[in-house]
């Protein structure tokens, strides 16, 4: 593309059009967070660079690559799972998209919304999630399990009581979950087809 030429490093080209592409297809972010996110990249890796390519830049390829990466469609297995995460919720159970790029980050999210609610006087069981790292693996075709971490905040229920009511509300809505039943091990739902893209409502 024609804008990697005002980039003098081609690894830093390379990554951030890959990443750009990663949240297009994952259909989370605005433009102006890409971006955000881009400029924190290239300030922490490649400073150098951040004087070589513009907020209109920046902006010109996001838009070039959302009208070739970006998911079209209803949107049917987000929403499906957007609609467990919501029961989730509702039964103590905090349950994020997204969440953070390792497992550690996401238990660290999950955490600070159960301490909001929990200080609002909701009761809170545990949590669930997955993270940019497990999605990825969607993205880039690597397989086909989109796997959930999952956790319990107290003796009871268990973990493993906890696994089953977030594998439950999975089935219900119609996925094909797989998972032996123990606090060890993520939850995974099969053949998983990634369809979100950013609509502006989130």
């Amino acid at each position: 593309m024609e804008w990697k030429c005002k980039i003098e490093d081609e690894c830093c080209a390379d990554e951030l059009e890959e990443m750009i592409i990663n949240y297009i297809k994952a259909g989370f972010l605005s433009d102006d967070k890409i971006i955000m996110e881009c400029e924190q990249y290239m300030e922490d890796f490649y400073c150098e660079e951040c004087d070589n390519i513009t907020k209109d830049d920046l902006l010109e390829i996001i838009r070039a690559l959302r009208k070739e990466f970006q998911n079209t469609g209803n949107q049917e297995n987000f929403l499906k799972l957007e609609s467990a995460f919501h029961s989730l919720m509702k039964r103590g159970i905090v349950a994020l998209h997204y969440a953070g790029y390792t497992q550690s980050d996401g238990f660290e999210d999950c955490n600070e919304v159960a301490e909001r609610l929990q200080e609002e006087g909701e009761k809170v069981i545990g949590c669930c999630f997955y993270t940019e790292q497990d999605l990825e693996h969607i993205l880039h075709e690597d397989g086909t399990l989109l796997y959930v971490s999952f956790g319990n905040y107290f003796e009871n229920p268990t973990a493993e009581e906890v696994g089953q009511i977030i594998a439950g509300e999975l089935k219900a809505v119609g996925f094909c979950v797989q998972w032996d039943g123990t606090a060890e091990t993520k939850i995974a739902m099969k053949d998983f087809k990634w369809d979100k893209y950013y609509t502006g409502s989130k």
